[in-house]
């Protein structure tokens, strides 16, 4: 399964950059993810980095594993990258989809994958519009109710961090 509107619960948040999507697409791409998370929010630890790499981080396919403050680990997996193998984007847009397993934590219990999109659409020569959805797939129906609670009091907030320090990092170049 790698449809993001095919999983359960989930949530979004967007911001807009004031620079040109190129710019924008060369800072996301190799960002670092410790930069981007580096607090946690509730139980959700800050990321520590990441290891194991097998690809250029715009290919389908390239994965890694992205080790957590609390001692977990997830993998992440490629799963659109649009554009994808160190180009450029070229029509004002850009995407970039990936699935999320192997989770190590308490979160095991309540979901067996996530899924994150990020999209970006140039709004003018130096805005860029950036919007980031993640959804998750949860363990059971019983559980649901759980992760859906997880997701309202500290996932949102987590993105909500983490997207404003992509908008940071990806202004300043």
């Amino acid at each position: 399964m790698n449809d993001i509107s095919q999983t359960g619960p989930s949530a979004q948040v967007s911001t807009t950059a004031a620079a040109p999507l190129a710019q924008v697409w060369a800072v996301f791409v190799p960002i670092d993810l410790a930069q981007v998370f580096p607090r946690g929010s509730g139980p959700i630890p800050a990321v520590l980095g990441t290891r194991d790499q097998t690809g250029p981080w715009d290919v389908v396919g390239s994965a890694r594993l992205v080790r957590l403050a609390d001692g977990t680990s997830v993998r992440e997996e490629i799963l659109a990258s649009d554009p994808c193998d160190g180009a450029a984007p070229t029509n004002g847009r850009a995407r970039f989809a990936y699935r999320v397993d192997g989770f190590t934590g308490p979160l095991s219990a309540l979901t067996t994958a996530a899924f994150g999109e990020w999209t970006f659409v140039e709004t003018a020569p130096d805005r860029t519009e950036i919007a980031w959805r993640y959804a998750f797939t949860p363990r059971s129906t019983l559980v649901a109710p759980l992760l859906s609670a997880l997701i309202a009091l500290f996932w949102r907030s987590y993105m909500r961090r983490g997207i404003e320090n992509v908008r940071r990092l990806t202004e300043a170049g």
